[in-house]
């Protein structure tokens, strides 16, 4: 059996990948910090390992020991205004995480490691398509997470057979989706965007088709390349919006704000990223041969609905 170690498994895209992940074969060791957790992990068929990114201990023997390898775990990004220190403090968790883990792992063990990072990275590169290989200009969140990501060739230099993956705006049910889309459509509540940016354009991708593109690049992707996981599709926001609308079967109202109200509210990251323009080629993804089930938010949207219906 395949030996899989999965770091933020309990996160939006690792809840739907873990399932994935054991219907293909693997043995699923998912590392967390609740001991609370462990019945509901070993009743799932994984074997949850106890233990915290940000601190040494046999938890590493463990990821030492697997295989293969997945990346999820980030710091938490909400809750309230971003400072430029918490992003600092964001900054340096990240680093620290990945340090624990990749510094752990042994190049002769490992088949595969994959290492999923942050779109924010590559920054506004106005609208042309963009692919893996174009120059990043890191924006909004990418200055604080672009050491994470530049420290990675040190690790492919000591033979790390890295797979950096890196998704778009991935929704589905739960997480900022809901929050911040559905709930607001379904009670009839006006929703807020930012002035100047109707037609900027994001690279979505169902939760589901992330998670499944993951496990795909997990087994078929080249170790040392990059692989943005979108659909097929770079669409303004606000399309996402009116799409949500009419699955639900409501109206769709919006109320635009000044930018430098939503520094005031949100902070300059944040805003920084939501209004990043964002059109990123999928080309690199489809000639490993991964298969869409939502190439578009046209099939993905409605079956979210559909999904949160049930």
């Amino acid at each position: 059996m395949k030996r899989l170690f999965v770091t933020g498994g309990t996160g939006f895209i690792g809840k739907t990948f873990v399932p994935l992940a054991l219907e293909a074969g693997y043995q699923v060791r998912v590392l967390t910090r609740n001991a609370r957790s462990l019945a509901s992990w070993e009743r799932a068929g994984v074997l949850p390992v106890v233990g915290d990114l940000l601190s040494p201990g046999p938890w590493q023997e463990e990821a030492a020991a697997s295989e293969w390898v997945v990346h999820l775990a980030q710091p938490l990004t909400f809750g309230s205004r971003v400072t430029r220190k918490r992003a600092e403090a964001y900054r340096d968790q990240r680093l620290r995480m990945d340090s624990m883990l990749l510094e752990s792992l042994k190049p002769g063990v490992a088949r595969r490691v994959l290492y999923v990072g942050g779109t924010s990275y590559y920054g506004d590169q106005g609208p042309q398509l963009v692919t893996e290989d174009t120059t990043p200009r890191p924006s909004g969140w990418g200055p604080f997470i672009a050491p994470a990501i530049e420290s990675l060739a040190g690790y492919r230099a000591r033979g790390l057979p890295l797979v950096e993956a890196y998704p778009g705006s991935v929704y589905g049910p739960g997480s900022w989706f809901q929050e911040y889309a559905l709930n607001p459509l379904k009670k009839g509540e006006r929703l807020f965007g930012i002035k100047g940016t109707e037609t900027r354009r994001i690279s979505p991708i169902h939760v589901e088709d992330c998670a499944r593109a993951l496990l795909h690049l997990l087994e078929h992707g080249e170790p040392g390349k990059r692989y943005f996981v979108v659909d097929d599709e770079p669409v303004p926001f606000s399309e996402l919006l009116r799409v949500a609308a009419e699955s639900l079967g409501v109206s769709y109202k919006a109320t635009r704000l000044p930018r430098w109200l939503c520094h005031l509210m949100l902070g300059p990251v944040v805003t920084d990223s939501l209004t990043v323009e964002a059109r990123l080629s999928n080309a690199r993804l489809h000639c490993t041969g991964f298969q869409f089930r939502y190439p578009t938010i046209r099939e993905g949207v409605p079956a979210v609905v559909k999904q949160r219906a049930r």
